[in-house]
């Protein structure tokens, strides 16, 4: 009977517990659903209020904004462009806000003050309390996964913070496929989602939202942004204002730290922008303009904000570590330095990572001295560091400037002459107006960091640079670099010089083998009607071996192709061989003056715009096409013609091209 009645008993309180359970549970979802509610409508309060400042007072203005922004296509390479058709529910585009956070910012932008410092989340609760947090993933697709690790990997590197997957932690970040990519800013508590969805699948904007998730704001959102860019209101989608606010130390902390255009936490220069071709935000120093937006990894700024945030604990003893540099939490022997800077106090040259970089310490005098990079390549690192007198200043030149041109540079020379080392200093890889002039301030050298990416393609020859020491009686001349305009006191001219696209795909080498077979490759100059330094076409020797016998047999045809606009396609007449092996894809092209006068309309029009042609990517997207033509090989003057095939054709047989001579022990030809 006692143990009947502790049945009956057990099976009341369960039913107690499924109860208060589900009411509870029913109370947290209503409770979620009305912070979402809540945060929609704060969210467009902060937008509605923002905009005001701008004259705009109705909410289908900002409406129509916001759908305006969603058709845009071009992708700036940073999360802002990926996260357009989410953007409604995103705080500057890529931050879930929480209500605290969400009504504070208000409060930030109807008041209008601008009375402090605001980067990093501020108030203990929302930091993560160990320096190892637990992380898991909510896809299993192995090559996204691995990315991500990648990503926390590179973090780990550059600061104490630990990442280990499916520890057990409450507190967590769920890495899953989300729309877009985002995050909440500051550790939130419980499971906290951090969204990287398709076409965010870079090591920098998973690091981006990541440092979001420790507590990182953008960098462009700091109280003295106005001191080192421009926002060009004109140019952003309209009600879009409010991802352009600054805001108070009530949100935020700068933790001293000077602001960095090359941090991974800056918006792009396209940001919102309803144009492509325009900037939205115009760097105060130009050189600086492709140094925003990069998302190729943590800046050492950034590293050092999560470093001080987190890891000042770790190291009892601190260092007096030169440049900027600080002790390094992951080793406390040593000091973490800028890059380009190297040492146990960071007070020397990093070295470079190959011999022809001959980098190292130089030193300036009276006379014009140059330093020449090596030939741009994959992977290349290289540092110079040049020093003066302590009451001196250094002006440096750049003669020739070689690199892939982008919107962002990932293959630049890398110019730091102000006198602090902490934020990134000018990444240069588009010409510059002539005879330009960078100066440094005094007391303080030149550090120049010359970085390659892993992917750029050879033939970008990098930089010339001549650099000196001004004396006491000279007048230093710092030329304003506008991205448009040259502008003096006096005059201002249009700026024509133009930049290089990346090089298309080599040509088939002319010959198969004999020694004087060259290829060609091709590159366009842009914008329009501007010019470039240096040529539009390379070309390199091929097939230096000696010919055999299967080279020069009787009867044998090589394949070759035809390229061209496809406008100019259409208007060619093309004849075929009588032969077994014509078809519509292997043809002769008829020599007669009507195609004789359009290829030559059509050679002058592509040299005169400068057309580039990009492989066979360009032929996919149906601007170019090409047709393909047989014809009998090896010969020195290839001819296209029209004509019956001929049986047993002679062919020119020999071991190397006139004026070139067979090295048999190496098996190439040399000229004679």
């Amino acid at each position: 009977m006692f143990s009947n009645w502790k049945l009956i008993c057990l099976i009341i309180f369960i039913k107690f517990v499924n109860i208060w359970t589900i009411e509870n549970i029913s109370e947290v979802q209503t409770n979620n659903s009305n912070n979402d509610a809540e945060l929609k409508y704060l969210l467009h309060e902060i937008k509605f209020h923002s905009a005001k400042k701008f004259g705009i007072f109705s909410d289908s203005v900002i409406d129509e904004g916001a759908e305006e922004m969603k058709k845009a296509t071009f992708n700036d390479g940073t999360e802002a462009s990926i996260n357009r058709k989410v953007s409604d529910y995103l705080f500057e585009n890529d931050i879930v806000l929480n209500l605290d956070q969400a009504n504070e910012i208000l409060k930030e932008v109807k008041s209008g003050k601008k009375i402090g410092k605001r980067q990093a989340q501020p108030g203990l609760r929302f930091l993560w309390t160990k320096k190892r947090i637990n992380y898991q993933f909510s896809s299993n697709e192995y090559d996204w996964k691995l990315l991500i690790r990648k990503a926390l990997k590179h973090i780990e590197e550059e600061t104490c913070m630990r990442f280990s997957e499916n520890n057990g932690d409450i507190d967590k970040l769920q890495y899953f496929r989300g729309s877009g990519c985002w995050s909440n800013v500051g550790r939130q508590g419980g499971r906290q989602q951090v969204s990287i969805g398709y076409g965010c699948e870079s090591m920098g904007i998973i690091a981006h939202e990541t440092l979001h998730a420790l507590g990182l704001w953008h960098e462009q959102s700091r109280y003295d942004r106005d001191d080192f860019v421009k926002i060009d209101w004109l140019k952003i989608f309209r009600g879009t204002q409010s991802n352009f606010e600054k805001r108070t130390p009530l949100t935020s902390d700068n933790m001293d730290m000077p602001y960095d255009l090359g941090s991974v936490m800056h918006y792009g220069s396209k940001a919102f922008s309803t144009d492509w071709s325009s900037y939205s935000i115009i760097t105060k120093d130009s050189k600086y303009q492709q140094t925003i937006g990069q998302r190729r990894g943590i800046s050492f700024k950034d590293a050092k904000m999560v470093n001080l945030r987190y890891c000042m604990d770790i190291c009892r003893k601190q260092l007096n570590c030169k440049n900027g540099g600080y002790t390094d939490p992951n080793n406390c022997l040593q000091c973490r330095c800028p890059t380009g800077y190297s040492g146990t106090f960071c007070d020397k040259v990093a070295k470079s990572n190959r011999k022809e970089c001959k980098g190292g310490e130089l030193k300036a005098n009276g006379k014009w001295q140059t330093i020449k990079s090596p030939p741009l390549s994959a992977g290349i690192d290289c540092h110079w560091r040049i020093t003066a007198p302590a009451d001196k200043k250094i002006e440096l030149k750049f003669e020739k400037i070689n690199f892939p041109c982008a919107d962002v540079c990932d293959s630049y020379v890398e110019v730091k002459h102000n006198l602090d080392k902490i934020p990134t200093g000018a990444r240069i890889c588009c010409p510059l107006t002539k005879n330009s002039v960078i100066t440094k301030e005094v007391g303080t050298d030149v550090l120049l960091n010359f970085n390659g990416d892993n992917s750029v393609q050879n033939g970008y020859y990098g930089f010339t640079l001549n650099y000196r020491i001004l004396t006491a009686d000279e007048q230093i001349v710092d030329e304003i670099i506008e991205t448009t305009t040259q502008i003096s006191t006096t005059t201002t001219t249009k700026n024509t010089l133009g930049r290089w696209s990346t090089w298309g795909l080599w040509s088939t080498c002319s010959h198969k083998c004999g020694g004087c077979g060259t290829r060609v490759r091709v590159r366009a100059c842009y914008p329009e009607g501007s010019e470039c330094e240096g040529s539009f076409e390379g070309e390199e020797s091929c097939n230096p071996q000696v010919c055999t016998k299967v080279d020069a047999k009787k009867n044998q045809r090589c394949d070759g192709r035809l390229v061209m606009p496809c406008s100019l396609m259409e208007k060619l007449d093309f004849g075929t061989t009588k032969s077994d092996r014509t078809s519509n894809d292997v043809v002769h092209l008829p020599i007669n003056s009507r195609n004789l006068k359009i290829i030559k309309e059509g050679e002058r029009r592509i040299k005169r715009t400068k057309r580039f042609v990009d492989g066979d990517k360009q032929m996919q997207e149906e601007s170019i096409c090409e047709k393909k033509f047989s014809y009998n090989c090896p010969t020195n003057l290839l001819t296209i013609n029209v004509d019956w095939k001929k049986i047993n054709d002679n062919y020119q047989i020999g071991s190397c091209c006139p004026g070139y001579k067979p090295d048999y022990d190496n098996n190439k030809c040399i000229l004679i």
